[in-house]
């Protein structure tokens, strides 16, 4: 149980890396499959969890990534006006508020992806995630008790 929660506590930590190595729309990562497989076996989700939990990963990736470019466009446009050395307030006052309205719908679509996730999972699943969320938290933390020889090394 402790080398999975260690395995999959790991791969959290390399989930930014992976997720910059899997395009939007390509095939995965050999790291995405392991991570993919992880949280699997972590959750023991059966197989018609695993479809449902497949389609809406697809659902979600497919919403991210027009706001994804349309706020990497926004961003462009604000970088530009800066570059001239005088922007326009008026502007870019506007396109800040567009990039942020852009942002709180990724925020959104992220929220809709997790609910239905955990819609999918059990008690006993949704307490393992949890246990997952809660390390992910206090994992900033561990190298300052680990320096002092508070926790196993």
């Amino acid at each position: 149980m402790r080398r999975l929660l260690f395995t999959v506590l790991m791969l959290a930590l390399a989930a930014p890396a992976i997720a910059q190595i899997d395009p939007l729309g390509g095939e995965p990562h050999p790291a995405m499959d392991a991570a993919h497989h992880a949280v699997i076996n972590f959750l023991q989700l059966d197989p018609d969890q695993v479809d449902a939990w497949d389609v809406l990963w697809a659902d979600h990736r497919a919403s991210e990534e027009p706001l994804i470019q349309q706020i990497a466009d926004i961003q462009a446009l604000i970088d530009d006006l800066f570059a001239t050395g005088a922007p326009d307030p008026a502007e870019l006052g506007l396109l800040v508020i567009e990039r942020h309205d852009l942002g709180e719908e990724l925020v959104d679509v992220h929220r809709v992806y997790l609910q239905g996730f955990q819609d999918l999972l059990d008690e006993e699943q949704l307490r393992r995630l949890e246990q997952i969320r809660t390390a992910e938290r206090i994992q900033r933390w561990i190298p300052a008790f680990t320096a002092f020889d508070l926790v196993r090394r």
